[in-house]
């Protein structure tokens, strides 16, 4: 079975034979209350500055990670970390880099903390959704896949991936559900045409398959055509 578990700038294929188929300040004077007041003042830019250094250096992770600089792009999440406990953002990355990097459980506890930090996190979902699919923990996938469409309904990757452990599970008209909303968010998206192909072929349908194949060979997807070769003559 051909398996993608995907993001919007990277996918990773998962092994399978090659079948078509996530204060209230009490007793207190006025002086006290002068001396907490003269705190905060003092305190509240360093605050801001470091607030705004943490997100300096998430862009800068993000940029370093779409182009698949990892250690750099680590070193720069570390340092938004470091300077803001609370950027969920960073945390998310992190597990995004550990997936790629195969350190499963690194990746969980950025996952966990993400979503621990901020319950309506999408993409953290999603990220933990495709680690637990890594894992065979397909439903508890499509559980986190669930949660991060209903933050976002036009949310593709998740959709894909939702469909790709549906795959897994045999339950291809949910599969290819996922697949048809994928294609019709992005029309020239080569692999959810494949993998609903896939999906189709297993259920019995191999005419739609080969539509589907065909079109994905079409948008580009050139080794799809061997698969053509064996199942659609």
């Amino acid at each position: 079975m051909i398996s993608i578990f995907k993001n919007k700038n990277n996918y990773q294929r998962t092994s399978g034979t090659v079948t078509p188929l996530l204060l209230q300040l009490e007793g207190l004077g006025v002086r006290s209350y002068n001396g907490i007041f003269l705190l905060l003042f003092l305190l509240f830019p360093a605050f801001l500055f470091s607030q705004k250094d943490s997100t300096i250096n998430l862009k800068n992770g993000i940029v370093k990670f779409n182009e698949g600089n990892y250690d750099v792009a680590m070193m720069e999440l570390n340092k938004a970390i470091e300077l803001n406990h609370k950027n969920a953002d960073a945390y998310y990355y992190s597990g995004e880099i550990y997936l790629i990097q195969k350190d499963d459980k690194r990746a969980m506890e950025n996952f966990n903390m993400a979503i621990e930090i901020d319950s309506l996190h999408a993409k953290a979902y999603k990220g933990r959704g495709k680690l637990k699919a890594k894992l065979e923990d397909y439903r508890g996938s499509i559980d986190d896949f669930n949660i991060a469409i209903k933050q976002d309904k036009s949310f593709s990757d998740a959709y894909f991936n939702r469909g790709s452990s549906y795959l897994f599970l045999k339950d291809y008209k949910a599969s290819i559900d996922d697949y048809t909303k994928v294609i019709q968010l992005n029309k020239k998206d080569f692999q959810a045409y494949e993998q609903r192909g896939t999906a189709k072929f297993q259920s019995g349908d191999a005419k739609g398959a080969c539509k589907d194949w065909s079109k994905a060979g079409e948008l580009g997807d050139f080794k799809i055509y061997d698969v053509i070769k064996k199942n659609c003559k």
